[in-house]
Parts: C-alpha cells; structure tokens; sequence
C-alpha cells in the first residue's frame, strides 16, 4: 500500500465559494437547529455568495486555508469518491483506488493534500492505456524502447512484493505518469467545487496518515471568530 502527497499551488478562493457555499448552505437549511453563523447565511439568501465573495478578501490566510481543512476532512467521501472516478476514468475501473484524502494547513500559505491507503492492482496498471500512452512517448525504432520498458514492468511484476511496490512507486512517480494523477486530482478538484491547481506530487510506501472523521458540529470555533474579523473589517471598510 502506498500514500501520495499532494502540493496545492493554488486555490481560486471567490470560485470556490460561489461553487461551494450553495452546498454548504443546503446543509445548514437541512440542520434542525442551526446555529447563529449558520442562520446568519441563511437569512442572506441570494446574497450569500456574493457578500462571502467580498468578505474572502478580507480573511486572514490562516482561516482561507483552514476553510479549506475543514472542508476536506467534512466533505471527505465525496472527495475520495469523486478522486476514484477519475482514476477509473485514467487507469481503468478499480486498477487504483483511493481510501483517504485529507488536507494540511502548511507553514505560510501552503497546503498540501494527503492521499491514503492507496491500494493499486500493479498487473493491471502495466496494461492500462494510460501507461502505455505515457510508454508511446518514448518514441523509438519500432517501438524497441516501449517493448524494452514494457519487459522490464513485466519481469517487475513477477518480483517480490516490496520489489513490485518500488517499481509501481517509480512508475507513478515518473515524468510520463504523474501528470496524468495530477490531472485527474484536479479534475476531481473541480467537479466537487473546489478551484485549485496542483503544483506537484511524491508518493511513498505505507498506508499513510488516517484521515480525521467527519465533524457534525459544523465548523470550528477558530475559523468562525476569524469570519467574524473578516465581517467587521469589511463593515469598518464601507463605514468610512
């Protein structure tokens, strides 16, 4: 088994919340007794994302990017659901399969996206499309290198387990297939509502860390006193 990290480059962070705050506020209009941050939004209506947009301006970088955690951790099966489906779509249905994502809030304004319990059917990733495309681009005289390598896999595959798990880490690590993970990442990405571009990736042996279990009290306590900061600076901002 193994796990990837992922580094997030980038987030579209007004994007993000017109695609993802009419999600969230299903939820809060689901809940039976919502709280005052939560009915606050509800009472907003229409004009929810918009004035959300505005306030992401006024947000430190510390609660946009744990807005982010916390959506991760609370959204987690959709996202590793959504992650599946287009690794199906990539390698072939159920060649590589996701258990976990969960997300970091790194030093400065870094955020990295941690994919677990990573299990992959090594035979049939040697014969999926999408790693004899990326072997296509060898080139070569009558196709000897794309035979070479294809060999070599092969031989791999009859290698011993930890043997057969450091070529498979190799083979997704490598220039010709680890664009293909991060686009499937980002389109993943995009089709939960989160506008973000993935930078790079490494991937290691172990199941990696568990992902934290879905919180029902909604969001934290830190990132609910840092919207309010941002509510007041845009406030004191128009007041002048």
């Amino acid at each position: 088994m193994i796990h990837i990290t992922v580094q997030i480059e980038r987030i579209d962070y007004e994007k993000s919340v017109e695609k993802l705050l009419p999600q969230i506020t299903a939820e809060f209009s689901a809940k039976k007794s919502p709280d005052a941050l939560e009915q606050f939004v509800l009472r907003l209506g229409e004009d929810a994302v918009p004035v959300a947009k505005k306030l992401v301006g006024y947000m430190e970088d510390s609660v946009r990017d744990g807005l982010v955690v916390w959506m991760a951790e609370s959204r987690q099966e959709q996202i590793v659901r959504t992650v599946n489906q287009h690794l199906d779509e990539l390698f072939g249905k159920s060649v590589m399969k996701v258990g976990a994502v969960s997300a970091e809030d790194r030093p400065g304004t870094r955020l990295a996206l941690r994919v677990s319990r990573v299990e992959i059917d090594y035979a049939a990733l040697m014969k999926s499309p999408a790693v004899g495309s990326a072997l296509d681009q060898l080139g070569g005289n009558g196709g000897l290198l794309k035979g070479a390598a294809m060999f070599a896999l092969q031989m791999a595959s009859m290698a011993s387990p930890d043997t057969l798990e450091k070529q498979g880490i190799a083979l997704l690590s490598s220039d010709r297939v680890k664009p293909k993970i991060l686009s499937a990442l980002t389109g993943a990405f995009e089709k939960i509502g989160l506008a973000a571009s993935v930078a790079d990736l490494s991937v290691e042996a172990g199941a990696g860390p568990e992902a934290k279990a879905p919180q029902d009290a909604g969001l934290p306590a830190e990132l609910k006193s840092g919207l309010m900061d941002a509510a007041a600076a845009f406030l004191r901002e128009k007041s002048k």
